[in-house]
This record gives structure tokens, sequence and C-alpha cells, in this order.
């Protein structure tokens, strides 16, 4: 019988667990977490704290889901160190031995070397203790900032003035525009004024160098000088892969842990998956990625036959702030000026509440942006990932209305 030990109960880990089982009704398959909890998606910490999501509605399988499908799950057991030679892990000061194992224990909040820091009422948003920390900070709060004006950065904005109608949110950008990888300037142009619009304010080209006061921050103070009152703040400044344990074990590891198309690590009874993996220099950082990866290496990891780990077209359709958005591919060039047979086309509804950007190379389209509309998603999704000529439609692409049928 195969002992396989997974570390992180998160999309990624849960995934490939549930993999494995369906695909070898014998392994001895332990899950560790060191959260308290059994696996919830992230994007329901913003519904907890918006108050559209219960308590009781966090958790993504209920824990007599993991006994039917014969899953150990440890919650509350940190694994403290990986011996990879030695095939065993230390856990709650004992070690378990394995056949094979996987990290799929994901990244942690970045928090950017602000001066003035630590502070009682400066968050991140990673974990659902974090959201229930940030939930009780904004039930007392009255201007409260958001440094970070990507995904999770606007998802908090619109939770905490969804949740907490009083409070008075504010974004800060550091960069030109919101949504740098997602959007391009026209796109976020049309994004920050519906913002705008709804109540909250943004602030773009804002380096923070400074939170201002004693054991609480009261003002964020800019680069340029510029303060923003407050008396709550949330940092979303991304996130890092979580390397200690990888780098315990003396894997290769550069901005993640580095694996092959098997998502095999360099010792070849350890992979990684989710966040924490780097491909081919990328790490993914997103939910699709993270499904692919873990159903190849559950079969990579019985030493099955399937198709190795090749990329993920990088794909968001979500609402952001209450708006539609899909982002799918290559939204813009990598040169400058745009290489040769590179071609972007726009379309913008009469109302200037639509945006859309289709982004061609070789006749072929390689990105596109869809803003305040989600009826063509599927179709254009399937259009880039299927690599399907587009000569034919490029000059109806600039009509508002064209719906690819």
């Amino acid at each position: 019988m195969t002992r396989i030990a997974v570390v992180g109960n998160n999309v990624a880990g849960t995934t490939l667990a549930k993999a494995i089982r369906d695909a070898d009704v014998e392994a001895e398959i332990h899950i560790f977490t060191d959260e308290p909890v059994p696996y919830y998606t992230r994007p329901k910490l913003i519904g907890f704290i918006a108050g559209t999501v219960n308590d009781d509605k966090i958790l993504f399988h209920p824990m007599d889901w993991y006994k039917k499908n014969r899953l150990q799950l440890h919650l509350d057991s940190k694994v403290e160190k990986v011996d990879g030679i030695g095939h065993r892990i230390f856990v709650e000061g004992g070690w378990l031995e394995y056949d094979k194992m996987a990290l799929a224990n994901g990244s942690k909040a970045f928090m950017p070397p602000f001066k003035g820091l630590p502070k009682d009422n400066v968050f991140t948003l990673r974990t659902l203790e974090d959201a229930m920390r940030i939930r009780a900070s904004a039930a007392k709060a009255k201007d409260v900032v958001i440094i970070g004006g990507g995904l999770l950065g606007l998802e908090t904005a619109r939770a905490l003035a969804t949740g907490f109608p009083d409070l008075k949110v504010t974004i800060l950008e550091f960069a030109e525009h919101l949504l740098m990888r997602q959007l391009d300037h026209e796109g976020a142009e049309i994004l920050q004024r519906a913002i705008r619009e709804l109540g909250t304010e943004v602030v773009t080209n804002a380096e923070t160098e400074e939170l201002l006061g004693g054991d609480v921050a009261t003002e964020v103070k800019l680069r340029d000088g510029r303060t923003i009152k407050c008396d709550m703040v949330v940092v979303s400044a991304g996130a890092r892969a979580d390397l200690s344990l990888a780098k315990g074990a003396g894997l290769q590891v550069n901005r993640g842990v580095v694996v092959d198309g098997s998502l095999r690590t360099s010792n070849p009874d350890i992979f990684a998956v989710g966040d924490v993996a780097e491909f081919e220099g990328k790490v993914w950082g997103m939910i699709p990625p993270a499904l692919e990866q873990a159903r190849i290496a559950a079969k990579k990891m019985l030493e099955l036959d399937g198709p190795d780990y090749a990329g993920t077209v990088p794909s968001n359709t979500l609402k952001v702030m209450g708006i539609d958005l899909t982002s799918i591919g290559k939204v813009r060039s990598e040169h400058d000026p745009p290489e040769e047979g590179f071609e972007e086309i726009r379309a913008v509804s009469a109302d200037g509440k639509v945006y859309k950007k289709f982004v061609v190379k070789d006749g072929r389209m390689i990105g596109a942006i869809l803003l305040g509309s989600k009826k063509e998603a599927a179709k254009v999704i399937r259009i880039i990932k299927g690599g399907e000529p587009v000569e034919q439609m490029i000059s109806k692409l600039s009509d508002p209305e064209y719906d690819f049928d």
C-alpha cells in the first residue's frame, strides 16, 4: 500500500488528494494543515467579510466528506520539517514516513517593509482568521485604506463597502492604473470610473511610504507627501510562495519550488502543486492552474500514464466591485513597439460602461479583455485556448454588439 503525504489543505492539496483517491482506492492518504478548520475557498472570505457567507457555509467540504473518501485530515498540524532522503516529515513532535509526498502549502501574504510597522489595525487577508480580524475591526472603523489595487484588494474593498456601508473606503494603487496584469489603460479607466461611482475612492500612482500613528495607524503617508486618514488598513500587496519546507529539504527553489512537467521537484519522490510550484519560471497563483496541476500530479505520483503539465493560459472570469471582468491570455504586447503581426482591437459601448479588447497575432486571438459584459466570455476563452484562426471575424471585433455567433 502506498502512503502519500499532502502538505496543505487548500484547493491544490484537496484536489490532489481526491484525484489520488479516485485513481487508487487502496492508497493511504494523509493531508496536513496548520489551520483549525478544513478547506475553504479564499473567495468565500470576501463573502464572509461582507456578511453574505455565514460561518456554517464557509467550508467547501464537510468533515464527513474526508471520512467518506478515506482521507486522513490532520487539522492544527503544522509540518515543521521534510526529510526527503529519509522519506519522512516531522509534525506534532513526531515523524511520519511516506512513499510519495506533495507540497501544496501555498503562499503567504506579502507585507512590504513600510515605515511605522507593526500596528494593531493593519491587516493582510489570507486565512479565515485574518478575515475574522478584519471584520471585527471594520465594525468599529470609519476610514479604511486598502493598499494594493489588484484583484484581492478590490474584492476586499467591495466586501467592506458592502458589509459596512458607513465605511469610507480608499484604494491606493502603486501603479498607473488598477489591475495591471489583467487590464490595459483604457479598460482600467472605465473600471476606476465605475468604482468611484459606487462610492469608493481610487488613488493611483500612490506609493506608500509610512503608516503614521502609535500602536494603531491614523494616516497613510505617500512618497510624494500626501497623507490619507485611516483607522484601519488592509495591505493587499500580493503573495509569495511559502518556501520554508522546500528550502529545509534541500529542494531547488527560485520564486517557487521548481518542478518539471510531472510536477516533480528536484527530489523524485516529492511533488509540488498550486501557489508554491514554479514551472518554466512561472508561479501562477490562480485556481485554474492549481486544479490542472493537482490532477496531473495525482497520476504522476501513482506512476500512471497521463499528460505532462505544459503551463496554463491565464484566465480570470469574475466580478470586480460587482462589475463583470474576463481577462485571458496576453492582453498587451511584451515589446515596444509591438512585434509584426500583433494587433489590438477595441470596442466600447455607447454608454461607455462596456469595454472589449481583443489581441490578435498572426491571425489568431491570443488574449482578450471583456469588462462590463460576460455573455461572450466562454466563446472567447474557447477561441483563445483552441488557437482557432480569426481572420474572418477581425473586421467585426470593433463592434461592441458582436457576439461571436
